[in-house]
């Protein structure tokens, strides 16, 4: 379990200099200032509205920072917008996945500074209000040399259970830990409550061996979390693994290990590829000279009765309901901000039996 830590302010939390470096995993709780509220009532058969976003955040500066060679990756404008789309989304997002948002001692060698997104999320004036973070998970083997995983969860709800699971074999030393975020998060004016896990597998085409064995651990911590609770259940995240329209064989251990869950990019009908990692067509991808594209990032739905015994129906928003996220920096040279394209998800849940169709409505 992760202790809460409150705090009244995000900055509180960074490194005072670059020397101080934080190794822990952080959670914010922080006031909530949601205006114009809708209601999100479900008792007599309502729906409520979810918004959900995963976003592998490219925490890597291009080229390592050797003497006063520039970043041109550009890490701070990349940060520092996710930070602002996020904070004045409209809609505002209710549950928000993030990976590759390192804390690392490496004084920004390699790896990014959280600073400017974290800074971004606290911005004063119009916007979301105070999120709930969960940041900088798992917590790598600092003594190895181990940097803890760089996956966040946000959001604006209250978060009444949480925990942050390192996956065994992965991370070593000058890598990564491997693993995922699960939360049980209280969708505020509502009754509802959402199992949300968020997840980074292992990288490299050499490791689908090591992938099997973290799916493996995330199905059994599903059952575990997630069978008895009642809840829906949803799995954000970058998995590494390629699924349709270019899937490779690894894609059908993902549906093995997480009894067929349901991909929502493919339930959702969108007419293009939706490769999140494009080596042709995200300039920041293409800094190092790689040459495929692929669907590595996901939001699944578990439906599974072994998994899940959920009450409630989640479908997606008609008319472009899930769609690939394509965000940019400002400025004459605008970079995308990530290797990676976002993927986000409208939904509507319901009471099963409610009497509502089962397909999201026209919004």
């Amino acid at each position: 379990m992760i202790a809460p830590i409150l705090v009244t302010r995000l900055r509180q939390t960074l490194p005072r200099t670059p020397q101080q470096t934080i190794l822990a995993t952080v959670l914010v709780l922080g006031a909530l200032a949601l205006s114009k509220a809708e209601d999100r009532s479900i008792a007599q058969g309502g729906r409520v509205p979810l918004r959900v976003l995963t976003l592998n955040m490219y925490g890597l500066r291009y080229p390592p920072r050797l003497g006063w060679m520039a970043d041109e990756s550009d890490c701070a404008e990349r940060f520092r917008a996710v930070g602002r789309r996020i904070r004045y989304a409209s809609p505002p997002y209710d549950i928000v996945a993030v990976q590759e948002l390192y804390r690392a001692p490496d004084l920004h060698i390699i790896t990014c500074d959280p600073a400017p997104f974290l800074e971004a999320l606290e911005q004063t004036g119009e916007g979301f209000g105070r999120l709930r973070l969960i940041l900088f998970s798992p917590k790598g083997e600092a003594w190895k040399g181990e940097v803890d995983g760089g996956i966040g969860l946000l959001t604006p709800h209250s978060v009444e259970e949480s925990e942050a699971v390192r996956f065994a074999g992965s991370g070593g030393p000058f890598f990564a830990a491997r693993g995922f975020i699960f939360a049980r998060i209280r969708i505020t004016e509502s009754n509802l409550k959402v199992d949300a896990y968020v997840v980074h597998l292992s990288p490299g085409r050499q490791n689908s061996e090591q992938r099997k064995r973290e799916l493996e651990t995330l199905s059994k911590a599903i059952a575990e979390k997630s069978s008895a609770s009642g809840n829906p259940v949803l799995v954000l995240g970058d998995f590494n693994i390629a699924g349709p329209p270019v899937a490779g064989s690894e894609y059908a251990t993902i549906l093995r290990q997480m009894g067929h869950p349901r991909d929502l990019w493919l339930e959702n009908g969108a007419p293009d590829s939706g490769f999140t990692y494009d080596c042709f067509g995200n300039a920041v991808a293409s800094l190092r000279g790689c040459d495929y594209e692929a669907r590595i990032d996901y939001v699944w739905i578990v439906t599974d009765p072994r998994l899940s015994q959920s009450d409630y129906e989640v479908n997606a928003s008609q008319g472009g309901g899930v769609r690939r996220v394509e965000w940019y920096t400002d400025g004459p040279k605008p970079l995308p901000v990530s290797d990676h394209f976002g993927v986000e998800a409208s939904l509507w849940i319901e009471r099963k039996g409610a009497g509502m169709p089962l397909k999201g409505p026209q919004q």
